[in-house]
């Protein structure tokens, strides 16, 4: 069967591709050919920040792509010479991840697991990896699971490793969470689905949660706090390169594992967001 036969019937199958454009062969799009494909801008930023802060080369690397949605940041890794590891919770997705791989003929390059990622489950069976991308993922969970996520990232790389976080932040905060012995992390709420949505609502939902009906969004302090008290012993947000999204609430965070604070050093508050608690300001 054609290459352009198959990509229809996985289409009629799994439904169209809404999220990863990718150029199956010449001419032949996942999508089509004018969308930009946001895929290939983003892995070509991780891939930028990986080999210069990694000093390496990305043919060879082991890579967790977290949330992968339809495989597009793996794949495009992947034909730089990565191995590839795509989680993502919704099996059409992964179907259509796994078809665009085995026409690029990168199958051996790209291995999909259909998971939740708060499921511990998952972690128990993964091994370490030099890069871990948290990329459009974070912003979906709420906030219980959110300091617990971070801790598997730091756990799931390697102490040379090196761990992205591509996130939207809160940009009006007005919820405080409080920790144990820790800093309070503030955010805002985000409404993903109606509050009596059920999960199988939320599964055929691609874009959005599949756990909870709202989710959590940490300003950047607090995603900085919420990163050490995971364990990681740096963070960095990289001014360029940089991608561009159309929505200013959306930008890309660094986490190197290191040694967790050797330093001692106290986290930096996230202050009060609340007008009342800044009363010199007008």
């Amino acid at each position: 069967m054609a290459l352009a036969d198959q990509l229809a019937a996985i289409r009629e199958k799994y439904g169209p591709w809404t999220a990863h454009n990718l150029e199956l062969e010449a001419g032949l799009f996942t999508m089509e050919a004018a969308p930009p494909d946001r895929a290939q801008q983003r892995a070509t930023l991780y891939g930028e920040l990986t080999t210069t802060l990694l000093r390496r080369p990305l043919r060879g690397l082991n890579v967790l792509d977290l949330g992968c949605l339809e495989g597009g940041i793996s794949i495009a890794l992947a034909r730089q010479g990565s191995r590839c590891t795509g989680v993502d919770v919704r099996s059409s997705h992964l179907a259509k991840a796994a078809f665009a791989a085995k026409a690029l003929g990168l199958q051996n390059r790209c291995r999909w697991i259909e998971a939740d990622v708060t499921d511990l489950n998952l972690w128990q069976d993964l091994k370490k990896f030099d890069v871990v991308l948290c990329s459009g993922l974070l912003y979906h969970l709420d906030a219980p699971d959110l300091v617990p996520l971070l801790s598997k990232l730091k756990e799931a790389c390697r102490n040379q490793g090196i761990v992205i976080i591509d996130t939207n932040i809160a940009p009006a905060p007005n919820v405080r969470i409080d920790l144990p012995d820790q800093p309070p992390l503030w955010g805002c709420h985000w409404h993903e689905h109606a509050p009596q949505a059920d999960k199988q609502h939320r599964l055929v939902a691609g874009w959005s949660s599949y756990k909870n009906n709202r989710s959590f969004w940490l300003t950047e302090r607090s995603l900085t706090n919420a990163l050490v008290i995971a364990g990681f012993g740096t963070v960095l947000k990289p001014l360029y390169p940089y991608h561009e999204w159309g929505h200013q609430t959306r930008d890309v965070w660094v986490a190197l594992p290191g040694a967790a604070n050797q330093a001692g050093l106290p986290l930096r508050p996230d202050p009060d967001p609340r007008p009342w608690a800044h009363p010199g300001l007008q």
